[in-house]
């Protein structure tokens, strides 16, 4: 069976983080339908999971020896027919993130068949032809650089629908705490019985992502929530080394405080990588923090925003004690008055 999804994290426009009860309202997307929430190790909400139908093309990787098979080079396409899943996911009520996936599976019948055959398979999109995993999950990591995309899965925009409607709840007060732009991971994972279960995790630019994966028999939605929770981490990584580049470090130390303490405030308590993911996934995460190292770059990034910080304010208190030395009226005049 082959997964693929995409992800899209964004810091929610809004001052503070939401309550429970808040975020339950915001991400209540289907009526009639639970939100999910945890309050441990961080606050976590999910909303409904939503179906869309997609009558696409799922584009297609070189072949294994390499070989393109049409002359743009972009190794073709099947159609594909069926539904996909997304949801929005708040973590720590700050965190937005609009994640979209299905499960791309055989059919056995060589044909369109009517819609109800697929939405009795909710989560499932069926290519009407062979299915070769391995060219599929290359095609849907790297169609973002096909010269010709139309028509294509695009999980994005799916992933982006469930976004716009939270940000629609009326009681958004619109002032981000900190100004940053949204990531996008996109990821695939081949996941049948008896595979070598590995990761790798690619930076293609300043927003988007790359994640393949392979393992063993795992639920589809199990395969969602870990890719949900190494986006979100890899967010907060992006967003810390941001803030940091622009603190001015070592020559304004009166703005260094002020891009620096936003990140104490409102993101250094939300780390808390594999909290989301499943057992049979937690290889994911061993193999992440062997190479690159994510908690060993968190760990690095989050002594410096503490060190600046405390620096920062010795640095401003002693400029204001010795301005106090210098003009003494300014804590109190002559009557004995105070100067303010």
């Amino acid at each position: 069976m082959l997964v693929v999804g995409e992800i899209i994290t964004a810091l929610l426009p809004h001052s503070r983080p939401l309550t429970p009860e808040q975020a339950r309202q915001a991400l209540a997307l289907a009526v009639g339908e639970s939100v999910v929430q945890w309050a441990r190790p961080v606050p976590h909400t999910a909303s409904p999971t939503l179906l869309h139908g997609v009558d696409c093309k799922l584009p297609q990787g070189p072949r294994d020896d390499g070989r393109v098979t049409d002359a743009a080079a972009d190794n073709g396409s099947v159609r594909g027919v069926g539904t996909v899943c997304s949801r929005a996911v708040l973590t720590g009520g700050h965190l937005l993130q609009g994640s979209a996936w299905t499960a791309i599976t055989a059919q056995y019948q060589p044909r369109r068949m009517p819609w109800s055959y697929y939405l009795a398979r909710p989560g499932k999109v069926n290519p009407i032809g062979n299915l070769d995993a391995g060219r599929l999950a290359r095609g849907f990591l790297y169609a973002d650089a096909r010269r010709d995309r139309t028509g294509l899965l695009d999980t994005a925009a799916i992933a982006k629908h469930s976004i716009h409607d939270v940000l629609a709840w009326q009681h958004l007060d619109q002032r981000p705490p900190i100004k940053t732009g949204a990531k996008r991971v996109r990821w695939a994972a081949i996941a049948e019985p008896g595979m070598v279960s590995e990761v790798a995790f690619r930076l293609v630019d300043g927003d988007r992502r790359r994640m393949s994966m392979t393992t063993g028999a795992v639920d589809p939605e199990q395969l969602a929530s870990a890719a949900e929770d190494l986006a979100v981490h890899d967010w907060l990584l992006t967003a810390v080394q941001e803030r940091i580049q622009r603190s001015k470090i070592g020559e304004d130390s009166r703005h260094t405080l002020q891009t620096l303490r936003p990140v104490v405030d409102h993101l250094l308590h939300l780390w808390s990588p594999g909290s989301r993911t499943s057992h049979d996934l937690q290889f994911m995460w061993d193999s992440l923090e062997e190479r690159p190292g994510l908690t060993r770059q968190w760990t690095t990034m989050t002594e410096r925003v503490r060190s600046q910080i405390d620096f920062g304010a010795a640095d401003l208190a002693d400029k204001v004690l010795s301005i106090i030395e210098r003009n003494p009226r300014i804590l109190g005049g002559g009557n004995g008055e105070p100067g303010f």
